[in-house]
């Protein structure tokens, strides 16, 4: 069916995406026919019962279906039976009756179907696979099937077939640890992981991992091995008239695990926290993938039918919710959570009133929202899911009620901490006015912080002797506002409430950004440059050789980075032109660590958007292309036009091209995240980093670009 939905999907598409006057109608519904599905599928296993072939075909409305032909084989080739049908219209079936082949009849053995559908304009689709008839009572893909893990020491529990692919184990403890399936006991075949606990096994076909999804507790443990979904249930005495249930719907495309519900008490289940918006569609499903009794709501009522139609989330906002199902009654409701964002606005920020917002975070989900930002004097506002349809003011700074539609809060100038606690609808701006650093690896221990100096950047720095052990950092020199912490050293992003970040000995440059968490031990001397004049980059493979550095750009962050062409050779890095002051090699090429005086570093020829960074001492030679690209160029603003290098000068690129009227850039890598040049002047100027559109005039030009120098020149 998806196949279909497909195709129907694709025709909505293309009327909404055109004037009634533009629809190719022709050629958007006249394809070749399309073989939907089929019972017996590719490779399946079907029990040898009575059971009828089936396959759906449909096609477009200009070429209709016309006639299909089903055959099946022995595995020798030998034709067994055959039938042709006429079809009719843009979906049909063909169906072989169980009494015109009697499959009891049938030996165990592999068969092969063959099947072939033509249209009304002699288009033809043919398909053959082969399936299996087995011993089995149900249909399956595997005549046995076992768990194996953590809990039976990776041993091999049998499990039954209770169904058509479905497989099952009662009164298992996962134990929280490792598990999967394996078609054999003794691992001789295939076997099954959920690495991403999405409710989908994987094959080791394709490589996959344990299952350790924290399942624990005597359990049902379910499996498809068709479309290779499965369930964990809880084996409770609790009543169900289902094994499981899941939320399925637009929102994750009707398949997966991630809202699965909660037997809290007899036949009535509960999924705690749902992220759905208005106008969403969903279901309720035994199985994560639409398998066994799924329910809808034909009257939209509030109370269930099984396989009944889509249920319409009617709401004002989208938002989390608890969703309540009893599978006796077949009654259903929902309850608002929480707001899945809520951000700050206005003319304080950088953004103004404009947006967009600034979000806060929420991540323990007690609704109380929290942020660290830099403000302006000006006014603010607290909004929901950055529109204006909930939205709270207030008449108090720094604390107040936040009050729905309320007046725009005044605030002036500083760094804080602000909370809204959406509970009891209030706000607090807590100025924060030190960042310190706590732990035992710091001077003052657990006892006192040592505090931060803030820099014209944003961070806030201290140089210090550290010794082996733990830290922390917080603000104002007291724990009940806001600390961070994590596990990775020597830089990492800090997490509110997080764990102590582990130190090893030493005396460091240390950065903290209260805004974002991000910290950093660099090496005694690496934040800003280590008061270096300028960083540059020299060798025989550079075109100043070793007489003279190239300088790099000072990005001001402990990084410093130069785009520049190359040959075959070696290269340094070096402070102040004087290897006297520091200079840096490495063994690696093109990424590795420098290594402070150092082995000189072995290049390749070509073109290098090249990175030293001082905090982590490492390098990278990023291969780059350059181009031009904007209204004049071939390419327009979609596509670059590659500038190929200059055969005698690894630094100049150029191309003879024919351009328009209209204007361009030079860029590297079909990209605007690294750097590109601009300027006002035509036809030959300095190119600017970040700089305006160059105008252009129509003509044949040779185009030239100097990497280092920014020159550029359009000669005709």
């Amino acid at each position: 069916m998806k196949n279909l939905f497909f195709i129907l999907s694709l025709g909505l598409l293309i009327f909404s995406g055109c004037d009634r006057e533009e629809i190719d109608v022709p050629t958007n519904t006249d394809f070749p026919p399309a073989i939907l599905s089929s019972f017996p599928s590719a490779n399946a296993r079907v029990a040898r019962a009575a059971f009828d072939f089936k396959v759906v075909f449909a096609d477009g409305s200009i070429s209709p279906l016309e006639s299909a032909t089903v055959t099946v084989l022995d595995a020798g080739g030998a034709e067994l039976f055959s039938q042709t049908s006429s079809l009719e219209g843009v979906s049909d079936s063909l169906v072989i009756s169980a009494a015109d082949f009697n499959p009891e009849d049938l030996p165990f053995a592999d068969y092969e179907m063959s099947i072939s559908v033509s249209d009304t304009k002699g288009q033809a689709t043919e398909s053959r696979f082969v399936f299996t008839l087995s011993p089995l009572a149900f249909a399956a893909n595997h005549e046995e099937m076992y768990i194996a893990g953590a809990f039976n020491g990776w041993g091999a529990d049998t499990m039954r077939l209770i169904g058509d692919n479905m497989w099952e184990i009662s009164g298992v403890d996962l134990g929280g640890e490792g598990w999967k399936f394996k078609n054999c006991f003794d691992w001789c075949d295939e076997d099954w992981g959920d690495g991403d606990c999405n409710g989908f096994m994987t094959s080791n076909s394709v490589g996959n991992d344990n299952t350790e999804c924290g399942d624990g507790g005597l359990s049902i443990i379910r499996f498809n091995d068709m479309t290779l979904s499965y369930s964990v249930s809880p084996l409770v005495t609790l009543e169900s008239n289902v094994t499981g249930l899941f939320l399925l719907g637009t929102f994750n495309d009707f398949e997966g695990n991630e809202f699965q519900f909660s037997l809290v008490e007899d036949n009535t289940w509960v999924a705690e926290e749902v992220l759905i918006a208005p106008g969403d569609r969903y279901k309720f499903a035994e199985m994560p993938d639409l398998m066994g009794t799924i329910f809808g709501d034909n009257e939209g009522d509030g109370i269930a039918e099984a396989f009944g139609s889509n249920i319409v989330f009617d709401a004002d906002q989208e938002a989390f919710y608890s969703f309540t199902f009893n599978d006796q009654t077949l009654e259903y409701s929902s309850e608002f959570v929480r707001l899945p964002s809520i951000g700050l606005i206005g003319s304080a920020l950088p953004n103004d009133f404009a947006g967009p917002d600034t979000d806060m975070d929420d991540s323990d989900g007690d609704g109380v929202f929290t942020l660290v930002v830099e403000l302006g004097d000006g006014e603010v506002k607290f909004r929901a899911n950055d529109d204006w349809s909930v939205n709270w003011g207030g008449d108090a700074f720094p604390s107040g009620a936040a009050v729905m539609n309320g007046a725009n809060i005044a605030v002036t100038e500083g760094l804080y901490y602000v909370t809204l606690n959406t509970n009891d609808l209030t706000y607090n701006f807590q100025e924060i006015t030190s960042v310190g650093i706590i732990g035992s690896a710091t001077p003052n221990s657990w006892d006192n912080d040592t505090n931060l100096e803030p820099q014209d950047d944003g961070l806030w720095f201290a140089q210090l002797a550290l010794t082996d052990g733990e830290a922390k950092f917080r603000v104002n020199g007291v724990w009940d506002i806001i600390n961070w912490g994590a596990t990775d050293f020597p830089a990492g992003t800090g997490v509110s409430n997080g764990p102590n970040i582990p130190v090893t000995a030493g005396t460091y440059d240390v950065t903290f950004n209260p805004v974002t968490g991000e910290y950093n031990f660099g090496p005694e001397g690496s934040y800003g440059g280590g008061g270096f004049a300028s960083i540059g980059i020299l060798g025989d493979a550079t075109p100043t050789g070793w007489s003279e550095d190239t300088d790099m750009i000072d990005y001001g962050d402990g990084t410093y980075r130069i785009l520049i062409g190359l040959t075959d050779g070696l290269v340094k890095f070096r402070a102040d032109n004087d290897f006297g002051v520091a200079n840096w090699g490495g063994t690696s090429f093109p990424n590795g660590t420098a290594d402070e005086n150092g082995a000189d570093i072995q290049v390749t020829a070509g073109l290098y958007w090249v990175t030293l960074n001082l905090n982590d001492l490492t390098y990278m030679f990023e291969p780059a292309t350059l181009g031009i690209i904007g209204s004049a160029t071939p390419g327009a603003w979609d596509t670059d036009t590659e500038l190929p290098v200059n055969s005698l000068n690894p630094n100049v690129f150029e191309l003879d091209m024919t351009l328009t009227e209209g204007v361009a850039k030079f860029r590297i890598n079909q990209t605007w995240d690294i750097i590109n040049w601009g300027g006002s002047d035509f036809p030959s100027g300095i190119g600017v980093v970040g700089g305006p559109d160059i105008p252009i005039t129509a003509g044949d030009y040779t185009v030239r670009f100097n990497v280092l120098t920014y020159e550029y020149e359009f000669v005709q």
